[in-house]
């Protein structure tokens, strides 16, 4: 009797000091969008040019009146043509204005002159301790507007080779899963702390192991300096593919596709058309190879290409960027102004 007193009172407590979201979800729900992100492929197959689209979902914060939304890299990085379902707004066209591929995270805008978009507040994700409870809005497996509820579990930092920057994830239990990606995590005053990235599983689902890049890294990167968002998938090429493929250095980059309007696409990079499989590797080759940005030539290590994104981001807006590639095995030069960004909050 005593011991079923004692676990009586324990759930009382519990649930005494369980916290109710109802009325920040309504408030906060009328800032979180749905992503769908749309990308042309094209390939050669049996000889004739097969096009296709493939199209994929994923979430966003509006963090302006302007229609500003922080969201995921890897939910917009391929796109050719993003779509963005806002609550009681409708649907808007959107494009990419910053990204940051090594924190997976991006800034994409509406394209509406509409200037009344209810925003979240970004908060210092460095004043949420560990154990403090938290919570999500996201689409998990495209259900949409979904909440879940868990804790800061952890602050993980990734290692970087810019001292002066901390690639910090959020760890948190609450659950995660696909289409969740680029969806805020809030602390409990619903002021955005994270953008959801990723989570570690074995099963494919939630396991209670979710990540997401802090809103101080989020501020660094994507406001206070935001980084080019090239639209590019590419493959460092290791030594022996290079010299299997006559690429006259150790390693290049293989650009595979392009997302239409982005940097690669003003600068007129090229991707490939034939899938193959060279040691094991599956590539989509007959792209462009990248051999050096500027003065300085691709190697294939993570530091080389870490050095070639701070050149690009050292350098002035309209400053002319030189890609040294080689196309259809000859070596030519391709350049265009970097472009400017100017992300504004208020």
């Amino acid at each position: 009797m005593k011991l079923f007193f004692i676990v009586c009172l324990s759930l009382v407590t519990s649930l005494a000091n369980a916290k109710d979201y109802s009325s920040l979800y309504e408030k906060l729900d009328q800032s979180v969008v749905v992503i769908y992100a749309d990308t042309d492929l094209q390939r050669i197959e049996n000889d004739r040019a097969v096009k296709t689209t493939s199209s994929s979902l994923g979430t966003g914060s509006i963090i302006n009146d302007e229609g500003l939304i922080l969201t995921a890299a890897h939910v917009v990085n391929d796109a050719d043509e993003l779509t963005v379902d806002v609550p009681n707004r409708g649907h808007f066209k959107a494009k990419v204005l910053a990204s940051y591929a090594p924190a997976d995270i991006a800034l994409i805008k509406l394209i509406s002159k509409e200037a009344d978009f209810k925003a979240i507040k970004i908060a210092d994700s460095d004043k949420t301790s560990i154990g403090e409870e938290v919570f999500i809005i996201g689409t998990p497996y495209g259900l949409s507007h979904t909440l879940t509820v868990g804790h800061l579990s952890g602050r993980r930092i990734h290692p970087s080779s810019d001292e002066n920057l901390k690639l910090e994830f959020l760890q948190t239990d609450a659950a995660i899963n696909q289409g969740n990606s680029g969806g805020p995590m809030f602390n409990q005053n619903g002021q955005l702390i994270g953008v959801v990235s990723y989570i570690q599983t074995q099963s494919g689902g939630n396991e209670g192991l979710g990540f997401a890049a802090s809103s101080n890294l989020v501020k660094q990167m994507l406001i206070e300096r935001p980084t080019i968002w090239f639209g590019t998938h590419y493959t460092t090429l290791p030594s022996g593919i290079t010299a299997a493929l006559n690429i006259p250095q150790r390693s290049g980059l293989l650009i595979e596709r392009v997302s239409k309007q982005s940097f690669a696409d003003q600068v007129g990079l090229k991707g490939g058309l034939v899938q193959a499989v060279i040691q094991g590797q599956p590539l989509t080759l007959g792209g462009d190879v990248i051999l050096a940005v500027g003065p300085h030539v691709i190697t294939g290590e993570k530091t080389n290409i870490e050095l070639i994104t701070s050149y690009i981001k050292g350098l002035k807006a309209g400053a002319s960027i030189e890609f040294t590639l080689m196309r259809a095995g000859h070596i030519i030069k391709l350049s265009a102004p970097k472009p400017a960004t100017q992300i504004k909050l208020l």
